[in-house]
């Protein structure tokens, strides 16, 4: 569905399968805006395996129009590519009939790193990929994934992801477009618009208009371990 103009904001839809999200520098908000939305509209959990520092609760409690999806985000970080290697590994436990987005930012992040020996980070990357696709050949489950950087290294998960989403900042706000899905702006009134928190705070506010839970502190429960 290509969405050309609308009245209110309009998000993409992630589908079963591996999405890349290929977002511009600036458009900070566009991945933790795509996960809430989807639990907002699909229900479910979401089982996050950090890298480089994507999966902050700030972020995400400043994004969400409502504090208690964020009981539904489960975040497992590591902090060496062993231990990134290790929490994919073990995802396939963690992902349950309750589970209805797997949220992989930077997966190359690790990969890079200068204490691994040469061709080390090659390798661990593709095998990270095929644990992901024998993930997807057992359960039907949206992957929403994001790149730290795109060349040769990265390339097992552009050539694996099903659909490629792009997210281009334009001077009324971000356009995301990909093979079943354009839109070209948020309605912004008569001005530009910064594509900061505060503004993926708004367009999820305006799509998903439920009373904030008041008083209640958000809950994000690590999936793995560190």
């Amino acid at each position: 569905m290509y969405q050309k103009s609308s009245a209110q904001p309009v998000l993409p839809t992630l589908e079963d399968g591996m999405t890349l999200l290929r977002a511009d520098r600036g458009a900070t908000g566009a991945l933790h805006s795509l996960v809430l939305d989807h639990l907002l509209l699909e229900g479910g959990d979401a089982a996050w395996v950090d890298a480089n520092g994507n999966g902050t609760t700030q972020r995400l409690c400043r994004l969400a129009p409502n504090a208690r999806i964020l009981d539904r985000v489960r975040i497992a970080r590591g902090f060496t590519p062993w231990q990134h290697y290790g929490i994919l590994a073990d995802l396939p436990e963690q992902v349950t009939d309750g589970t209805s987005l797997v949220v992989l930012p930077a997966f190359d992040w690790f990969y890079r790193a200068s204490d691994l020996r040469r061709g080390e980070g090659e390798r661990m990357l593709s095998e990270a990929v095929e644990r992901i696709a024998r993930l997807l050949d057992e359960v039907a489950v949206p992957v929403l994934v994001t790149l730290s950087e795109t060349d040769g290294l990265a390339r097992p998960v552009v050539d694996a992801a099903s659909e490629t989403l792009e997210c281009e900042l334009t001077e009324y706000g971000p356009r995301f477009s990909g093979e079943s899905f354009e839109t070209l702006v948020y309605p912004a009134g008569d001005g530009a618009v910064q594509t900061t928190i505060s503004y993926w705070n708004r367009v999820l506010a305006a799509r998903h208009p439920t009373p904030a839970s008041a008083g209640r502190s958000p809950e994000v429960i690590p999936i793995g371990t560190n």
